[in-house]
C-alpha cells in the first residue's frame, strides 16, 4: 500500500483558486501568493498542493500587513471532490491601520556642533511624505525614509545613514508610531580632480568644464553636472564621478572621474524609414581628433524620398566654464508639397553646458533657390542671429512619464549687405507630460512661430513655416500645411501647432492612445485658420525612446494616414 500512495502523492494536480472578500486588494493576493503563481504548474503534486494550502493564510497575512490591514480573518477550504480541486479563501481584511505619530530625530554633524543647521532638519521634516492619520503602508514607509535620507546624502552628507527606524503597530486601536533617526555624519568638501583612463584626449578640456571648486561643500548635483558635461563632448563611451565617502576624512575629498574613451575615427552607415519621408539612407563620418586639436568633426550624407543633405559640424573644445563653440556647413535639397529647394546655410554657435537649463546663441548665413513648377524662380538669403533658451525639466530624457520641455527662439537680421530689409523671428515651442489618474497619462504640444519684416519671398525658407506630419499634425502629409502658391504648399511667416493625447498604459511596454492636433501656417494671422487631425494610436516603450505607430484623420482633407515617429516631436 505504501508503494502506490507514494506514486499517488506524486502524480501532477489541478486546481482552481478562488479569493473572496478581499475587494481592491484581491489583485494583490493573486499576484505574489505562491498558490496562485504556481496553479498552471503541470508537474505539482497532491503534496505540494497541500502545503501551499496551509501556507496560504501566512502569505495573505504578509501581504496585507504591506497594505497596512494587521488584523484580517482568513477562512480556507480545500476540496478534493471537486474536479478539478477547488481551493477557496474567505478574506476579510478588517480595519486599515493610521499613522498616529510621526518622530523625526537626526544626529551627527547637522544637529550637533557648530555648523549645526535646525532651519535644514525643519525643512526635511517639513518634506516628509506621511502624515499622521493617513493609513500606514510599507511601501509608502520605506519611500518616506528614502526620501528623507536624499535629503542629506545630496548635499553636504553623502555618509548619512538611517540610525534607527520603527513602526510601532498597536493592532487593537490600528494605528502605528513611526519614528526614524538619521545620522548624517560629517560634512564633506571637494577636493581635487582625480582623472582615470584618460590617454587619447586632453585634461586641458576636461578641467575647463569641471564645474566643482576644490574647498567647496559636497554636491551631487555638481557630480552630476560635471559627469553629464564630460558625457556630452562625445569623447567618452563612459563617465562616472564619484567620491570616497569616509567619515574619516570628509574635507578636501578627491573627486575621481572614471573615463572609458571613444575611439577617435568612426564609420556609421544607416538605413531608415518613415512615414513622412519614406526610407532613408545615411553614411555618417565621426573623427574626434580632427586636426588633431581637440575638435570634433561630425559630417553626415542623407537620402530619403523628400530630402538629399550633406552636412559637416566641428566642435571646438570648451571655452570658459564649459560654453561649447562649433561651425557649421550644410547644403541641402528638399523636394516637399511641389516645391524644390536648394539651400545653403553656415554659422557659429555657442552652447552652454547645462542641458537642464540650455543657452544657444548663433550667426548663420542662409540662402536657398526656390523652384515651383516651370515658370516660378526664386533666391533668398538672409544674415540672421539668434539665442534660443531650453528648459527640460523631465523624470528621463528618453522615456518620459512626467514633466515638461519648453523653449523660445529670438532671431533678428538688419537689413544691409545680405538681408533686404529688417527680419526679425520668435518661436515658442513646448511639451508637457502628466499623469492623471492610474495608468492613464497626458501629453500636450504646443508652438507658435511669426517671423517680422521680410515676406515669404524675400526671407528663406528654412525661417518660414510649414507644418503636416508625424510629429506635427497628423492626419496630413509631411509639411503639407502651408501656403498655397502655383500648386505647391510653401513656408508661410506665421504658424501654430497644439496637440493633445491621452494614453492608456495597458502593460510595462505597451499602451493604446487617442488624440487630436491641429495647426497650420500662413501669411498672416488674419489668413490663418487651424486645420484639425484626431485618430487612435498604439504606443511601445522601445529601448531608444517612445514608438508611436497613429492612425489620423485629417478633416480638412478627409484622408485618413498612418504615421510612424520616434520620440516627443514638436
Amino acid at each position: 500500500m505504501l508503494f502506490p500512495l507514494l506514486a499517488w502523492s506524486q502524480v501532477g494536480q489541478r486546481y482552481s483558486l478562488e479569493i473572496s472578500g478581499a475587494g481592491e486588494l484581491t489583485p494583490l493576493l493573486s499576484k505574489h501568493l505562491d498558490i496562485s503563481v504556481r496553479k498552471e504548474d503541470a508537474n505539482l503534486s497532491a503534496t505540494e498542493v497541500q502545503r501551499l494550502v496551509n501556507s496560504t493564510p501566512d502569505q495573505i497575512r504578509e501581504l496585507l500587513a504591506t497594505e497596512g490591514y494587521f488584523s484580517p480573518r482568513i477562512r480556507s477550504e480545500f476540496d478534493r471532490n471537486a474536479s478539478p480541486w477547488l481551493v477557496r479563501f474567505d478574506v476579510e481584511p478588517g480595519p486599515p491601520t493610521h499613522i498616529a505619530s510621526v518622530d523625526i530625530r537626526f544626529k551627527g554633524a547637522i544637529a550637533e556642533g557648530p555648523h549645526a543647521d535646525q532651519q535644514r532638519m525643519n525643512r526635511l521634516r517639513r518634506r516628509w511624505r506621511l502624515d499622521k492619520n493617513e493609513v500606514f503602508r510599507q511601501a509608502d514607509w520605506n519611500e518616506a525614509k528614502s526620501e528623507l535620507l536624499k535629503g542629506l546624502l545630496n548635499q553636504d552628507y553623502p555618509a548619512a545613514t538611517i540610525a534607527h527606524s520603527e513602526a510601532r503597530i498597536d493592532p487593537a486601536s490600528n494605528s502605528a508610531a513611526l519614528t526614524v533617526e538619521i545620522d548624517s555624519g560629517p560634512a564633506f568638501t571637494f577636493g581635487e580632480l582625480d582623472i582615470q583612463g584618460l590617454s587619447r584626449y586632453s585634461r586641458a578640456m576636461i578641467d575647463r568644464l569641471n564645474p566643482i571648486h576644490a574647498g567647496e561643500p559636497y554636491s551631487q548635483e555638481k557630480l552630476n553636472e560635471l559627469q553629464a558635461r564630460v558625457q556630452d563632448t562625445g569623447y567618452f563611451r563612459s563617465v562616472f564621478a564619484t567620491i570616497d565617502a569616509d567619515v574619516a576624512h570628509p574635507q578636501q575629498v578627491p573627486v575621481r572621474l572614471d573615463l572609458s574613451e571613444n575611439p577617435r575615427k568612426r564609420l556609421g552607415l544607416g538605413l531608415g524609414f518613415s512615414t513622412d519621408t519614406g526610407a532613408r539612407a545615411q553614411i555618417r563620418w565621426l573623427d574626434r581628433n580632427f586636426l588633431l586639436r581637440d575638435w570634433r568633426l561630425e559630417s553626415q550624407l542623407l537620402i530619403d524620398r523628400e530630402t538629399r543633405v550633406i552636412a559637416g559640424d566641428v566642435f571646438l573644445p570648451p571655452i570658459s566654464i564649459g560654453w561649447q563653440p562649433s561651425v557649421s556647413a550644410h547644403f541641402e535639397r528638399t523636394e516637399s508639397a511641389g516645391e524644390i529647394d536648394d539651400k545653403l546655410r553656415a554659422g557659429v554657435r555657442l552652447t552652454s553646458p547645462n542641458r537642464f537649463d540650455e543657452k544657444a546663441w548663433s550667426i548663420a548665413f542662409l540662402g536657398d533657390r526656390q523652384r515651383i513648377g516651370p515658370t516660378f524662380r526664386n533666391n533668398r538669403q538672409a544674415l540672421i542671429g539668434s539665442f534660443i533658451y531650453t528648459k527640460r525639466r523631465l523624470d528621463n530624457p528618453l522615456m518620459p512619464r512626467r514633466g515638461y520641455l519648453a523653449s523660445v527662439e529670438l532671431g533678428a537680421g538688419p537689413s544691409g549687405l545680405v538681408n533686404e530689409v529688417n527680419i526679425g523671428r520668435v518661436v515658442g515651442r513646448g511639451v508637457y507630460v502628466r499623469p492623471i489618474v492610474r495608468r492613464w497619462r497626458a501629453v500636450f504640444r504646443g508652438q507658435v512661430g511669426q517671423v517680422f519684416g521680410g515676406s515669404r519671398l524675400t526671407v528663406p525658407s528654412d525661417l518660414l513655416f510649414r507644418t503636416g506630419g508625424d510629429q506635427s499634425v497628423r492626419g496630413y502629409g509631411y509639411n503639407e500645411l502651408g501656403v498655397a502658391q502655383d500648386g505647391a504648399v510653401v513656408g508661410g511667416t506665421v504658424s501654430a501647432v497644439v496637440s493633445g493625447e491621452l494614453i492608456y498604459q495597458i502593460t510595462p511596454k505597451w499602451g493604446a492612445a487617442v488624440f487630436t492636433d491641429a495647426g497650420n501656417a500662413a501669411d498672416s494671422w488674419k489668413d490663418f485658420r487651424f486645420k484639425r487631425g484626431s485618430g487612435i494610436g498604439a504606443r511601445w516603450s522601445s529601448p531608444i525612446g517612445p514608438v508611436s505607430i497613429d492612425l489620423a484623420h485629417g478633416q480638412a482633407t478627409g484622408e485618413t494616414r498612418l504615421h510612424f515617429s520616434v520620440g516627443y516631436g514638436f
